[in-house]
């Protein structure tokens, strides 16, 4: 799942942003009377809508899927799934989305061209997929809390306890809390960089 998010955010972001720099549209959209606050969020919002249509198919499909997973793997009564536990699976999925989209604009922004930001971004697909398999490990020291404030790796820690039947609100709710926080700082960091010309206009 943390696959599929992650390539359908690098699906969108590197075109909007490296994309424009690219064309040298970006620079019509820097000298119009609008605050960089304004584009870098607006970019951040926009981006995140389209990846969090993929977001929710993601879910929808996860949902509609558990009770024949679980119920093939182990015999699991899915139908202690509650509202609650998908809600909660919900939050994950979209906040995660806006932290991805967000992390990959910034990349996006230093890039000069859409294959570079591409490249550049290609590696983290691995990353994730290795963070994916990190519960795996049954680690006790995955249960502290200090591994919430740790991106992606906190989104995944958190569905794995949704799908175990272990889920702890308070957790989903600090995870979903930290990844907004991120995503808020990564859009503030993406407005420094449009301020910047060296960075915009880089060759």
């Amino acid at each position: 799942m943390m696959t599929f998010m992650f390539s359908s955010c690098i699906s969108v972001a590197p075109e909007s942003i490296a994309g424009e720099k690219e064309r040298g549209t970006i620079a019509t959209l820097l000298v119009t009377p609008m605050k960089r606050s304004s584009l870098a969020l607006g970019k951040i919002i926009s981006l995140s809508c389209i990846a969090l249509i993929s977001g929710v198919s993601s879910f929808i499909g996860t949902m509609l899927s558990l009770p024949n997973m679980m119920g093939a793997a182990g015999g699991v009564d899915t139908s202690f799934y509650t509202f609650g536990d998908y809600a909660m699976l919900l939050g994950i999925i979209l906040s995660t989305v806006v932290l991805l989209v967000s992390f990959i604009s910034i990349i996006s922004a230093f890039a000069k061209s859409i294959k570079e930001a591409t490249s550049t971004c290609s590696p983290m697909t691995i990353l994730t997929m290795v963070v994916s398999l990190v519960p795996m490990m049954g680690s006790e020291g995955l249960k502290s809390m200090g591994m919430l404030f740790i991106p992606v790796l906190n989104s995944v820690l958190c569905m794995n306890n949704i799908f175990a039947f272990q889920a702890d609100v308070s957790r989903v709710l600090l995870t979903i809390g930290v990844n907004i926080v991120y995503a808020g700082l990564m859009t503030f960091g993406l407005t420094r960089i449009f301020n910047s010309e060296k960075a915009m206009f880089s060759k």
